[in-house]
């Protein structure tokens, strides 16, 4: 017990002492924590991520549940407004580019279209745990960090709805187009409606019983339940956490009326730092859990996932051609929109639902997707480290010619910013 103690204790100044380090350097802190977990899991054998049993998954869906409700309270309705839109596109774009490519690829390396077609699906979604709190401290405008974050929980919804639907169809040998597009439409807009109201009830709470003001903790916990409850309806929690926290931030838009009734500051300065330091010691728990699922069992397998984390980042840079306005957006907006591949928890909860039910291929799934995931996160940490040193931009300014330069852009007015 003493040990577990002394762990805690020191994950706590490890973080802060990344996070410093991250701040000035640019290096990812979530990178070292993945390395140190794999050091300390698959290499040294000290602690295995089975050695925690149920609590380990528990910690990464509370970490998740914490990460999005931070990240729903920092949207503004003015920037979600501009930005929905393009997030939509480059998680639609994204999405059905890599989940096309990598279908492929599989196929034509000896996979089954079922198996090829899981994996493409799998890796598909980029990681909020990694993209929200790691785009906070980058030299991108306010809009693109909002449509970084707007996507990352987008392409969750559609990896996982898809990939279950494909899965479910696998097993019983049929396949549903009714059950895919109820899940990525209304399902989906029914959690967030459910989000929002669950905001609007916190509020009135707060406002009509006073001592919940004092108590800690508790919008997390009410965060908590938000997700637990539509999960268990089978809704999307996390697009439902994110549209609580979207309301708790924008309740000042209320009529007058209304805010005689409802708190419109539900979330107090002191709510906030609580918030921030539960989100950081869970953010650096979950990262060392998640380094110690990595796996390197073939090399083939390291190959092909290695060659798969470079055509994930190959899209994102034919996404966002695509996608953003060269008129409206600068060259820093458009390279570190790039560098935002990560894969994270929703690859590697996905890459163990197949052999759970018995898929043939589904141990060449998990195995293929532990290995991405670390590579994914490697690149995204060079190619932000790259994107942020003013000596190297000028390498991969080529690439980019079309965007604005930063003094181009301040002549622009945010308005124009679609």
């Amino acid at each position: 017990m003493s040990v577990a103690i002394i762990g805690v204790a020191l994950l706590f100044f490890l973080g802060h002492a990344l996070k410093w380090f991250f701040v000035q350097t640019k290096i990812p802190d979530l990178l070292i924590l993945v390395g140190l977990g794999y050091f300390i899991g698959p290499v040294l054998g000290i602690v295995q991520a089975h050695d925690l049993g149920k609590v380990g998954p528990f910690l990464t869906t509370v970490a998740l549940i914490v990460i999005l409700y931070e990240g729903g309270i920092s949207l503004r309705a003015k920037d979600l407004l501009s930005s929905s839109l393009p997030a939509l596109g480059m998680s639609i774009v994204g999405f059905l580019l890599i989940s096309t490519v990598a279908t492929l690829l599989a196929w034509l390396t000896g996979q089954t279209m079922v198996t090829a077609l899981l994996f493409g699906v799998g890796i598909g979604s980029t990681s909020s745990a990694i993209v929200i709190p790691m785009v906070k401290f980058l030299s991108v405008s306010d809009k693109t960090k909002t449509i970084l974050s707007l996507e990352s929980a987008f392409t969750d919804v559609l990896a996982i709805v898809i990939f279950l639907v494909l899965v479910d169809g696998a097993t019983q040998g049929t396949f549903s187009a009714k059950k895919l597009l109820v899940g990525i439409g209304p399902d989906t807009l029914k959690a967030i409606l459910m989000g929002l109201a669950s905001g609007l009830i916190w509020s009135l709470s707060k406002a009509r019983f006073k001592f919940l003001t004092g108590i800690k903790f508790s919008g997390e916990a009410w965060a908590m339940l938000t997700y637990g409850i539509l999960e268990e309806i089978g809704l999307n929690g996390a697009m439902g956490v994110l549209a609580l926290g979207f309301t708790l931030a924008n309740l000042d838009l209320l009529p007058e009326y209304a805010k005689s009734v409802f708190s419109t500051k539900p979330v107090s300065r002191v709510d906030m730092a609580l918030l921030g330091e539960i989100t950081f010691l869970l953010k650096t728990a979950f990262f060392i859990y998640l380094g110690m699922l990595v796996k390197f069992s073939d090399w083939k397998i390291v190959l092909f996932a290695f060659v798969s984390a470079i055509l994930i980042f190959a899209t994102r840079y034919l996404s966002v051609l695509f996608v953003m306005n060269k008129a409206k957006y600068d060259k820093v907006d458009a390279m570190i929109t790039t560098a935002m591949g990560p894969r994270g928890l929703a690859c590697a909860v996905l890459a163990t639902v197949p052999i759970q039910k018995g898929l043939q291929g589904g141990a060449w799934i998990q195995d293929t997707m532990f290995a991405l995931i670390p590579m994914t996160i490697v690149l995204t940490a060079v190619l932000v480290v790259l994107s942020e040193n003013e000596n190297f931009r000028t390498i991969f300014t080529k690439f980019f010619s079309k965007y604005l330069d930063l003094s181009q852009k301040s002549e622009h007015s945010e308005e124009q910013i679609p």
